[in-house]
């Protein structure tokens, strides 16, 4: 494929077809954007095309499987997240990694183009929307790591002598940390702890969590375990001291 010099280089990568063909229409739009690719989906490699591009738009879930493994250890695009909505905690994450723009996949083809020259020439774009979500939390209290780790727990429906026996710590303990949750949310329950989490992304940050399995079950209390301990040394090493409410 032949590229023209001195128009911006964007890739598009995408496991929707109709997601990847209708972003890929918008950036070949413009006649200052120059289109990589579109490319494939997730199970298959990313093409060296789309990784030498300047901006690349892709995924939530390819976002942070290039952010995580692939572009820490080479130069890259910059990375524009396009998703159908960002919880809080989850755009925040991803600016953290190292995402320079967050879109929502309703965006008018203008505010894509100029989000992509403007991410193109070292700048940051986060659609007014979601400044306006990451905006509604700033200064919250922040859930520390145990609570975090305790609530992705409550998420599985796991009861609280359950999670009481996976952390290592005293039923009254778990009441104690659910209440300050409870607080720090703004919830009356668990359910509503789990509802307010889910969609403002911060159970997202234990991506890694197992299947759910019927509470009680040795295997699970086993397993979670493991992963308890796992996502809490992540989150000490990474310094992660507190997860924003």
């Amino acid at each position: 494929m032949l590229h023209s010099p001195g128009r911006l280089s964007v890739g598009v990568l995408h496991e929707s077809e109709v997601i990847r063909q209708g972003l890929a229409a918008m950036v070949s739009g413009h006649q200052g954007l120059d289109l990589r690719g579109p490319g494939v989906g997730q199970g298959t490699p990313v093409p060296e095309e789309l990784l030498s591009a300047r901006v690349l738009l892709t995924s939530q879930d390819l976002a942070l499987e290039l952010l995580d493994q692939l572009l820490p250890c080479r130069e890259g695009p910059a990375i524009i997240v396009v998703a159908s909505s960002f919880g809080d905690q989850a755009a925040r994450a991803l600016i953290r990694k190292g995402a320079r723009g967050l879109l929502l996949l309703s965006v008018a083809c203008d505010e894509l183009q100029q989000a992509v020259l403007r991410v193109g020439a070292g700048r940051r774009h986060i659609t007014p929307p979601v400044a306006s979500v990451m905006a509604e939390h700033v200064g919250a209290p922040g859930l520390t790591c145990r609570e975090a780790t305790l609530l992705e727990l409550l998420a599985r429906g796991m009861s609280n002598k359950a999670i009481a026996r996976v952390l290592g710590i005293s039923d009254g303990t778990v009441k104690t940390h659910a209440r300050s949750i409870f607080s720090k949310l703004g919830a009356s329950n668990r359910t509503q702890a789990v509802a307010m989490a889910g969609k403002r992304g911060i159970l997202k940050l234990g991506a890694d969590l197992l299947d759910a399995q019927p509470d009680g079950d040795p295997s699970l209390v086993s397993d979670v375990f493991s992963w308890a301990n796992r996502v809490t040394r992540g989150r000490q090493l990474a310094g992660v001291q507190s997860v924003a409410a």
